[in-house]
């Protein structure tokens, strides 16, 4: 692989240059493998309605045609819809003994979307239209402390790593022997093995983003209470991550004059590095469903979802900067864009719906997809690439069948009360970040052709996240992990206007 290949298509973290693509963590949000599967998740967060009653063997908010587009044909009535939605993240991160939070918010339009029910003879003939967002991504990681296993320049002085050329202008890394045979870190340079001091490190992980889409879809009851329906669109996303990493000589244990200045000879006081990832992107989508309704009160839906292939337009930043003892500073940066392809898999949803029994209704929905049929295309002569990256996923990453289930009350002919759960098994071959969801809401009817809908979503897991890799004394790659337990809140608002 070429050096300009190398600058160009790594975002962060390179795929193995061990030869061993087991070695590599698939839980690291910089890998083009982890953001394929992130990208061409769809998650749940569709209306204040859908979040807490699934769509898919009955009607529910303006976007439950994402669970079926043949719910679309239960609704009663031709309506519009406007929502917004509010989010935060919480997250504690255990790293080297220490415990610290952080959190971030968005807040940004949910949906906007119009269905228009067809006066006809018999049955229903219902067309729609508008947008709505189906994924977010929040992360919020704050680390900080003494670390005595590794610094970040472990990294940079990998051969092959994006970071070599700037860490070497920065003073970050340098020659670890006389006859230039080696790269170490500048912080081991002079320390025998196993009598290295450690380093004060301080860093933070900001992920922030949503995705959505732009949809058309029609749904009939084609043979009595038979209902099926198709919808196509346009999805767009937008993703990006910032991640920065400080290490401080806090105790002043690398003094040193071996770094020479105009101002005489010294040595580093503090490396910063920085990462700037942005992702645009979008892709075309296509799903099917149908619904019967075995009499007025039971339901059963399925719909499926067709693999897609999203394109992804990536603008790449990054820098380190090294501060010395002196004042002196000495700053390295590197730019890039890139575009590829991501491969998308099916996603197959069943449902029941129990409705209006002693004025209660129930709606369970079992959501299947394989994370692990996920592919990238680079679109490029770099197959190695490509071939390691897909392989990761192949062997990373593994079916799961998602479980929604809501029930709803109506309190009177203007209220109604909601609460749900939802649970989301690793999709991870290894486990973890199991996640469990705990949804409410209500909705209010102002008048006849005005209902507020509200809806809040609650989940929390725990993982192991990478930080970053680095080669030991010993030219071996190792891992250097942080333990996330991550809250995130959810809060949506649609205002409906019935159509007389």
């Amino acid at each position: 692989m070429s050096r300009f290949a190398v600058l160009f298509l790594f975002t962060g973290l390179l795929i193995s240059q061990f030869n061993n693509v087991s070695a590599q963590v698939a839980n690291n949000p910089m890998l083009y493998s982890y953001q394929a599967v992130q990208f061409s998740d769809r998650q749940v967060s569709h209306d204040p309605v859908t979040l807490v009653m699934p769509g898919t063997a009955m009607a529910t908010g303006f976007a439950s045609y994402f669970d079926n587009p043949a719910s679309a044909a239960l609704h009663k009535g031709s309506f519009g819809s406007l929502g917004m939605v509010f989010r935060n993240v919480n997250e504690e991160a255990l790293f080297n003994g220490r415990n610290i939070d952080l959190n971030d918010n968005q807040i940004s339009a949910s949906s906007l979307g119009l269905v228009y029910s067809l006066p006809v003879v018999r049955g229903s003939l219902v067309f729609g239209a508008g947008y709505s967002q189906h994924s977010f991504y929040n992360r919020a990681v704050a680390l900080g402390g003494r670390n005595e296993r590794s610094t970040m320049t472990d990294f940079f002085k990998i051969p092959g790593s994006m970071y070599e050329d700037m860490a070497f202008n920065a003073w970050a890394i340098d020659w670890g022997d006389e006859d230039e045979t080696y790269l170490d870190s500048v912080f081991r340079i002079g320390f025998p093995t196993g009598d290295w001091p450690g380093i004060t490190q301080h860093g933070e992980i900001i992920e922030r983003g949503y995705s959505g889409e732009y949809s058309a879809f029609v749904a009939t009851e084609l043979v009595q209470n038979l209902m099926v329906g198709l919808s196509v669109g346009l999805g767009t996303g937008r993703h990006r991550l910032d991640r920065t990493l400080l290490e401080v000589d806090r105790f002043n244990d690398y003094d040193g004059d071996f770094i020479e200045t105009d101002d005489g000879g010294t040595d580093i006081d503090t490396i910063l590095l920085r990462d700037d990832i942005t992702n645009s992107y979008y892709n075309f989508t296509a799903r099917v469903g149908a619904i019967y309704n075995l009499s007025n009160h039971i339901g059963f839906g399925a719909s499926f979802t067709f693999p897609g292939k999203l394109q992804v337009d990536e603008t790449f930043d990054a820098s380190i900067r090294s501060s010395l003892d002196n004042g002196v500073v000495f700053e390295e940066e590197l730019a890039g864009e890139y575009s590829y392809g991501i491969e998308a898999p099916s996603e197959l949803r069943l449902g029941l719906a129990v409705k209006n029994v002693a004025g209660f209704t129930a709606s369970l929905s079992a959501e299947y997809v394989d994370f692990g049929k996920t592919r990238l295309d680079f679109d490029t002569v770099e197959l190695e690439q490509e071939r390691n990256e897909n392989d990761l996923i192949q062997d990373s990453y593994r079916s799961v069948w998602n479980l929604r289930g809501g029930l709803a009350k109506s309190i009177s002919d203007e209220v109604v009360l909601r609460g749900g759960y939802r649970l989301e098994p690793s999709r991870f071959q290894s486990g973890g970040r199991e996640a469990n969801a705990f949804t409410g809401g209500i909705s209010i009817a102002f008048s006849p052709d005005a209902h507020l809908d509200v809806g809040a979503q609650f989940s929390r897991f725990s993982e192991e996240s990478l930080l970053y890799e680095f080669e030991d004394q010993n030219f071996e790659l190792q891992n250097e992990m942080a333990e996330r337990t991550a809250s995130q809140l959810q809060l949506m608002a649609t205002l409906r206007i019935f159509l007389r």
